[in-house]
């Protein structure tokens, strides 16, 4: 890289901010050499451990600089994020962000506005944090025909599954999480998928060229798992792990996020406490796992710094950095129309025909069963069942209709088996 200097601003100084910060003041010069000329902030007063000259609260002092090549966004949330970015792109500065809720409404859009003013839109931060998974994805496996993403891509439910895994109940490993900073007061968006989702799109659009719309992607959270559920995951050989998915097969592309009971070999199952995977297969590469801190400041500030070196050097060239993204060809298939395996749990009478009823049930939907275990005698009895795979509309058929059953007095428990 030639040993020219680089003016860059920052968009907010909150706690990722003030690290990104930090690391550009102290980052090597022999790497490269930042002026950072300008940082957004609502309040210009507050002490900062930075110079307070380089404080402003006027995004169009920032637009307006051509002086400033490339501007670093960590406001967080859609607004005002997305249209500083867009303005920003439109007027010819290098953009990256860590925003995955930007990126999830409406990458397309920017990619396609970074293209047509020759400047970069960086965002590498904003699905694993520290895990470097997108630049691969996007120039190193772009001419490679990938088939399936799977991927652990929030911290603070793979943290409280790790816990429960480990014989906390779900109330006390959130607690825990909380305590620790991994889970915000409202985990909502941590525990029901929601954060999982933005990602599984924007991952999606790199992988596959689809944007799926939110209400594509069908989400299921953690927060129904229970010890008893990792009990008999456990006796399975297997875990319990919040996974998105994403295929593109011969029947079409989907894209989800649920629980799903994973084999103790399997790679995902390894992935403990707050750390995440990106596991991703085509035709030629056969298998590639990415993992590592998920989330944090500092994790995500080296995806931020890694991001501007790439942008620094491409900043030489005048021209953006994204080649055409992928074509989508395959269509879309609905999630009643994904084979599925469910693990299911059913608290019954025991009495003669009943196992009988409930394999019948199955049969009419065209399940077939691939294990039973009873445990317990009298009016609540445990029956443990997991299934082959079948369409997810039949499962759910199945298990609507066996809920009805007399003999059973609740299904307890259903999660997916990943294969």
């Amino acid at each position: 890289m030639q040993n020219n200097t680089y003016t860059v601003a920052v968009l907010g100084a909150g706690n990722i901010g003030s690290t990104v910060i930090d690391r550009l003041l102290n980052l090597d010069s022999e790497l490269v050499n930042i002026s950072l000329k300008k940082v957004l902030v609502t309040d210009t007063t507050k002490d900062r451990d930075f110079d307070a000259s380089l404080a402003t609260n006027s995004f169009e002092e920032i637009l307006k600089d051509d002086s400033i090549q490339l501007v670093i966004e960590v406001l967080g949330g859609l607004n005002p994020g997305k249209e500083y970015i867009k303005s920003l792109l439109e007027n010819g500065k290098s953009v990256i962000t860590a925003n995955k809720d930007i990126i999830a409404d409406c990458g397309e859009e920017l990619i396609t506005i970074a293209q047509k003013n020759n400047v970069c839109l960086y965002f590498e931060a904003a699905v694993a944090a520290g895990i470097p998974v997108l630049k691969p994805l996007i120039e190193s496996l772009r001419g490679e025909n990938l088939e399936r993403v799977a991927g652990i891509i929030n911290g603070t439910s793979n943290y409280i599954l790790t816990s429960m895994e480990d014989g906390s109940t779900y109330e006390d490993a959130l607690e825990n999480a909380k305590a620790l900073g991994y889970a915000e007061p409202d985990p909502t968006n941590d525990v029901e998928g929601i954060d999982a989702k933005y990602k599984a799109m924007i991952l999606s659009l790199l992988c596959f060229g689809v944007s799926p719309m939110p209400n594509e992607v069908f989400t299921e959270g953690i927060s129904n798992i229970t010890k008893e559920d990792f009990d008999w995951a456990k006796r399975l050989g297997k875990t319990i792990k919040l996974v998105a998915q994403l295929d593109n097969g011969e029947f079409g592309f989907n894209a989800r996020v649920y629980p799903v009971l994973v084999d103790a070999k399997h790679p995902l199952a390894s992935i403990r406490g707050a750390l995440n995977a990106v596991l991703v297969e085509g035709t030629n590469i056969n298998q590639l796992v990415f993992s590592g801190p998920g989330a944090g400041p500092a994790p995500t500030a080296s995806a931020i710094i890694g991001d501007v070196l790439s942008a620094c050097h491409q900043l030489e060239s005048s021209r953006t950095n994204w080649y055409p993204l992928r074509t989508f060809e395959q269509g879309s298939k609905s999630i009643e129309n994904v084979q599925s395996s469910w693990f299911i749990r059913l608290s019954v009478k025991d009495e003669p025909g009943v196992l009988a009823s409930i394999a019948g049930l199955f049969g009419d939907q065209n399940v077939s069963i691939e294990s039973v275990i009873q445990e317990g005698r009298g009016d609540n009895a445990e029956l443990v069942l997991v299934t082959h795979e079948a369409t997810e509309a039949n499962l759910t058929n199945s298990v609507d209709n066996i809920r009805n059953l007399d003999a059973v007095g609740s299904v307890t428990s259903t999660i997916r088996v990943y294969s």
